[in-house]
Parts: C-alpha cells; structure tokens; sequence
C-alpha cells in the first residue's frame, strides 16, 4: 500500500453521515467534500461546522467543501453519500469524466425505486470498468463525528481495495471489519429503514416491549427472505451489515425512520412529517421500491406490505395492525 497522504478522496453528499466521514478520512487525507446547498458548503469552509446536518461539531480544515461536482472528477476513492434516490442522477454527471481507476464506495442505504437496483448496481450500471465497496453497519453519523466506538463492515470483492478502505476510515474509535459480500451488506441496510418505521409504530402506540422485540425479529425473517432472493451470504445478516443495524434503527430516536414511526403513531400524516424534515427518511422510498420487488419475486413480507399501506393507502394503523397480528398461523421461518 502507498502512501495514504498521497491519495485524492473525494465525497459525494454533505448530509450528516458525509460530513462525519469527511471529517474521520480527513485525520488521513485531504478530502474534497462535494454539497449540494451552497450554505451548507460556506458554513464548513468558513466555520469548519455544518450547521444544517451536523451542528455542533468542530470540522477538519483539510476537508474542502465545493458545490461543482466536477472537483472530485480526479479522486482516486470517491464516497458516495447522497441519498439512494438522487445517486444516478449525481454519477450520470460524470460518466465521462471519472478514470476507470477510480473507486467508489458507496455509503448509502436504500433502493433505487425506478430499477429496483442496490447502490452498487447503480454504480456499475454507469461504471463498469470500476471497482466497487460498501461501508456498512450500525453507525449514527453524530456519535461516530463525537468520537464514540463503533464498528462497520468495509465490503469488495478486492481484498485490496477493501484494505485500503478500512486503513483509511480506521481511527482509535471506529474498527472497520472486511467481507466479500457487497450484496448481503447492502441488504439490511436498505431494508431496515423500513423496519425501523414499522418499530417506531409500535413503539409511539405504546404497545409494549415484547410488541417491540416481535416486530424487529420478525422484520429481520423478511431480510433473510429477500437477502436469500438476491444471493446474500447467511453469515453477513448476521453480523454489523445485518442484524446490527437493524436493531440500532429500529430501538433509538436518533434514527429518522424510528422517529417517523412515532409521528405517525401520534395520528401525523405522512407529508406533514416530511416537510418538516432536512433529512430524508429513506425508508418512506425503500418501502416502495421493496413492494415491487415483493411482486416481482412473488415474496411473502406482511410487515413491509403493512407500512406500504399505512404509508400510500393511508389505511389505519390500529386495523394493519390488527390484520397481522390475526394473519394464519404459519412456522417460523
């Protein structure tokens, strides 16, 4: 391995889990930080803070923030951070300009709605010649930015590159651990927004603690289901990727899809939720997305499928709750 200073490391995404990568790589490495709002770039360049997604952090000076997308054209490790929904329209951007040397690492959770694709698919749906990881696992951006332990998988199918990765991102608080599965660590991570929706229900309803921990086993049984349709190994669902971010998201209010959950337990509608929000809840297009997925593959996900309805056929939460908690009896699975 080369020198790490040597390296160019671009991010794409200034939300607050880009920003607190920026802010790890940048003890390594010079980063360019690409944001979206010229607002959130002026506040990091001239205060080292980002007020808006990640206030009350003291930022590096080595991380650079620009709103040209075109000034990470060179970066030899490019992070992918923005949200799953808008990453074609980011990367289509600079189809023609990114060496075929360049890695992507892609950082964000969820589904493409339109194509039904994984961030990695996406990526290689427009850069096919590149190498591909995924950094993935139980992180909240504000507790990794203050220091706090934490643990994530860095996913390639490069030994090398996944190295690399985990070389740069390793700090005294933050153990990054290696796999070969970039499907499977994906998965959950996408998934579990929706989950996580689904718990914060149950928990704004007061429904108790066993309700809680019914709802997250049995959203975990849907992971496997989907993660067994698309090739996933059994023993990443397991690990950080897996079952540790989905308990992280769906038992804490840090989490946007947990605490969307409350509000919509508290009789909120959907878009007064949302337009109260900086951050996107992912969860509100990966349910959609895994809907369709659900269909296509002809999958059984009663608990998706009751949050899809509760969500964009306003059906009442007290009845779908009630229709699966009498739904036939069934072995576990």
């Amino acid at each position: 391995m080369k020198d790490r200073v040597s390296y160019k490391v671009g991010i794409i995404g200034a939300g607050a889990w880009g920003t607190a990568l920026a802010n790890i790589l940048a003890k390594k490495v010079k980063v360019t930080l690409w944001a979206k709002e010229k607002s959130v770039c002026e506040n990091i360049n001239k205060l080292s803070e980002n007020k808006r997604y990640l206030p009350k952090i003291k930022l590096s000076k080595k991380i650079k923030c620009t709103t040209s997308i075109f000034d990470v054209i060179d970066c030899e490790f490019l992070f992918l951070v923005s949200p799953v929904q808008y990453l074609s329209t980011n990367l289509n951007k600079l189809r023609e300009n990114i060496d075929s040397k360049t890695v992507f690492i892609c950082c964000s959770k969820g589904i493409e709605m339109n194509t039904l694709r994984l961030p990695s698919e996406i990526v290689t749906s427009i850069f096919p010649k590149n190498k591909i990881a995924v950094i993935s696992g139980p992180n909240f951006a504000s507790e990794i930015a203050k220091g706090l332990p934490a643990a994530t998988v860095v996913a390639s199918k490069s030994d090398l590159v996944a190295n690399n990765i985990a070389q740069l991102i390793k700090s005294p608080t933050l153990r990054p651990y290696l796999s070969d599965d970039i499907i499977g660590s994906q998965i959950a991570g996408a998934l579990k927004n929706i989950y996580a929706i689904a718990s914060g229900i149950v928990f704004g309803k007061k429904y108790g603690e066993n309700a809680v921990a019914s709802i997250i086993s049995r959203s975990f049984a849907e992971i496997k289901i989907v993660a067994q349709s698309m090739n996933a190994k059994k023993s990443t669902l397991s690990g950080l990727s897996g079952m540790g971010d989905l308990f992280l998201t769906c038992s804490s209010k840090e989490s946007r899809n947990f605490s969307l959950g409350i509000d919509l337990a508290k009789g909120k509608t959907l878009n007064q939720i949302m337009e109260k929000k900086f951050s996107v809840a992912e969860g509100v297009f990966t349910v959609r997305a895994l809907k369709k997925l659900s269909i296509e593959k002809k999958l059984d996900l009663p608990i998706n499928e009751a949050i899809y309805k509760v969500l964009y056929r306003k059906k009442n939460i007290d009845v779908t709750i009630q229709e699966l908690l009498n739904r036939p009896i069934t072995k576990e699975y």
